[in-house]
């Protein structure tokens, strides 16, 4: 059912890897996905995956105090003492160096736009080329949006995604094996719209959202749930865990233990909600019917 629209957004659809490495030398490593809008090299994600830049900056905000306050204990010192002053340890886990990887080598995001309360980010690729992308996405009528309609989504679940950081150069290297990522799709229908709450704080937005009948996966946050035919249907954010009811009893090593039950469903931010916040900040995009825009935006293989 989804063989041939799954063909489609893979041409826009691309894998971000993000690469952390901690004050006692921890590297850490994980991935979302983004899809690529325009030609102008605008791109569409979620916002939680700037989470980890946040803290990076919180963090070295920490590590600059506590360095200053330890220079100004030094110099404080008295000639010529048997001891030094205490000085103050930064926290092993804080953030010393941060990397987004954006699908390709040589691509960064200038003009970022990050709204975690709707959980949605839109940046401009600094880097990119308009023949990189094959064929651009085309964004389905809200109007035509219903719960019962056939759906999908797709990402960069289940990869083992390692880097290491090259100490010479300050950098991530992405290890040998890793790409390319193998996307991984999976389908369901759209079960309910869910509005979270009247107005968002920030641009007056009702908080639309899909509901959908399948989880999303880690990796897949930030990508694309499609109809059958390849169109954007709403952007995968969140995965929720709605209690069954159901309280089995199960044995093990002779004690009873009580399962709950639960319902994973998917949750992405609506197509009605996306197309709105690109238009006010003046993102071009296409959306199903206007055939002027789509033709406009396929590149020529």
């Amino acid at each position: 059912m989804f063989a041939k629209a799954c063909e489609r957004v893979y041409k826009f659809t691309r894998p971000l890897i993000i690469s952390t490495r901690t004050v006692d030398g921890t590297v850490s490593s994980s991935c979302g996905t983004f899809i690529i809008i325009n030609p102008e090299g605008w791109i569409l994600t979620a916002g939680h995956l700037f989470d980890s830049f946040v803290k990076y900056q919180q963090d070295m905000k920490k590590i600059k105090e506590v360095e200053e306050i330890n220079a100004r204990k030094a110099s404080m010192a008295v000639p010529g003492a048997m001891t030094l002053p205490d000085t103050i340890q930064p926290d092993p886990k804080w953030i010393t160096n941060h990397s987004f990887w954006w699908g390709g080598d040589g691509l960064r995001i200038t003009s970022v736009y990050v709204n975690r309360e709707i959980d949605i980010a839109l940046a401009k690729l600094d880097g990119f080329r308009p023949d990189m992308v094959q064929e651009y996405p085309i964004f389905r009528d809200p109007d035509t949006m219903r719960p019962g309609t056939s759906i999908c989504r797709t990402g960069f679940p289940f990869a083992n995604i390692a880097t290491d950081f090259d100490e010479g150069s300050k950098s991530f290297r992405i290890r040998n094996g890793v790409l390319p990522l193998p996307f991984f799709p999976n389908d369901g229908i759209h079960t309910r719209n869910v509005l979270k709450q009247n107005k968002s704080k920030e641009g007056n937005y009702d908080m639309l959202y899909v509901e959908t009948s399948t989880p999303g996966l880690k990796g897949q946050s930030g990508g694309p749930i499609f109809d059958t035919n390849g169109h954007i249907y709403a952007m995968q954010v969140q995965t929720n865990h709605i209690p069954l009811g159901f309280h089995p009893i199960s044995e093990y090593d002779g004690k009873s233990i009580v399962e709950n039950q639960f319902l994973n469903v998917g949750i992405g931010v609506h197509g009605k909600l996306l197309q709105q916040i690109m238009r006010d900040h003046h993102i071009s995009f296409k959306v199903e019917g206007d055939s002027s825009e789509e033709e406009q935006y396929i590149i020529n293989e």
